[in-house]
């Protein structure tokens, strides 16, 4: 078995012990910490992360996902649209199942500033995986399938949107940290794997 075989297993086994962990404590060491301060850090004014959110819910996922498909297929070619398509779809599924499954409570304004009380579970994080399969999964083709100053780039381009993604839902409350994190973790295994068949 080769290192990245047994780094990508190793990750799986991370992933599947905190996801169920999450399902036995509410937040992890750190979580609350991490949330205060990057909320202390940010402006008090939450309209710019609601306008992140926003594009990871429906119908404006469906333009992420359209870009995905459309620069997996100039990359890669038609197999890499279709395993694109495949990267959101599987997430989409996986985070309806998951969620009632870990039945993690969203953040409490006991700890944490929360712009809006929302409905649903914190983890899996729908957002996080909507755009780990999406930005994720292009991150991904891109360091496997380009070189160069390109490679660089798109990657860096493709890190700035997860991480602004990541402070848009710690500074509404919606999530902790760890649950954008572990998604996001989830999501780019479910990329690294699909892609190995291009």
């Amino acid at each position: 078995m080769k290192l990245r075989e047994k780094t990508w297993l190793a990750l799986l086994a991370v992933a599947v012990s905190f996801t169920v962990a999450a399902a036995f404590w509410a937040y992890f060491p750190g979580d609350i910490a991490v949330s205060r301060l990057v909320q202390s850090l940010l402006p008090k004014s939450t309209s710019w992360a609601q306008w992140v959110s926003s594009t990871a819910g429906f119908p404006r996922s469906l333009v992420l996902l359209a870009i995905t498909v459309a620069l997996s297929w100039i990359i890669a070619g038609w197999r890499a649209a279709l395993l694109s398509l495949a990267s959101f779809g599987g997430m989409w599924v996986l985070g309806k199942f998951l969620g009632p499954a870990v039945a993690r409570p969203r953040p409490s304004p006991e700890f944490v500033h929360v712009a809006k009380q929302l409905s649903g579970y914190s983890f899996p994080s729908i957002f996080a995986l909507t755009y780990a399969s999406t930005a994720g999964f292009l991150a991904v083709l891109f360091a496997v399938k380009t070189s160069g100053t390109l490679r660089m780039a798109a990657v860096a381009v493709c890190g700035i949107l997860l991480f602004v993604g990541w402070m848009a839902r710690i500074t509404l409350g919606a999530h902790l940290p760890s649950d954008v994190v572990l998604s996001y973790l989830i999501a780019l295994l479910w990329a690294t794997f699909l892609i190995r068949f291009i």
